[in-house]
């Protein structure tokens, strides 16, 4: 049984990589009212291929059948009580001699709410993960808030492993 799984590379299991990030968007003035600057430099520069939840099974690059992002959310934490200073917000993938890629977008940020769930595409971003080079890329259209505002992301990426990585691991 077990060689006719390796034989046909069925998947095994998911994995879900969970994480988050933390910016402090600086109250604007009313020369300075656009947003430029977003700060979540640790997501957008995470190296999935090297996480915990896959160095502890043992999981290489060519072990992964398939990725995706599948939950990423924005929660205002100190200062402003709401994200509303944002209008629009996407998350975007590229890598060398690939095609740029959308992962999530919110078109809207209402007032009194504190987090907010963008809309995954459930791209699949294997080729992404296992490239040279994969760049994340966040397009903001907001203004600065009145106050201080501490924003943290917290996003899931699931993984899936195949049986050749399982097996790998006996």
């Amino acid at each position: 049984m077990l060689l006719f799984l390796v034989g046909c590379d069925l998947p095994l299991t998911d994995i879900a990589i969970r994480g988050d990030s933390a910016t402090v968007v600086e109250a604007g003035t009313l020369v300075e009212e656009l947003l430029s600057d977003f700060g979540f430099e640790d997501f957008v520069s995470m190296d999935l291929t090297q996480a915990e939840e896959l160095s502890n099974q043992g999981v290489q690059p060519g072990d992964i059948s398939a990725a995706a992002l599948t939950e990423f959310s924005l929660t205002a934490e100190q200062g402003a009580p709401d994200l509303s200073f944002f209008d629009r917000m996407d998350l975007s993938v590229s890598a060398p001699a690939l095609d740029t890629v959308l992962l999530a977008q919110a078109d809207a940020f209402p007032e009194d709410q504190a987090t907010v769930e963008l809309l995954t595409t459930g791209t699949d971003i294997v080729d992404y993960l296992v490239s040279e080079a994969m760049t994340l890329e966040v397009g903001v259209e907001a203004h600065r808030p009145d106050e201080d505002t501490t924003v943290r992301a917290d996003w899931t990426v699931v993984v899936t492993v195949t049986t050749q990585g399982a097996v790998s691991n006996l």
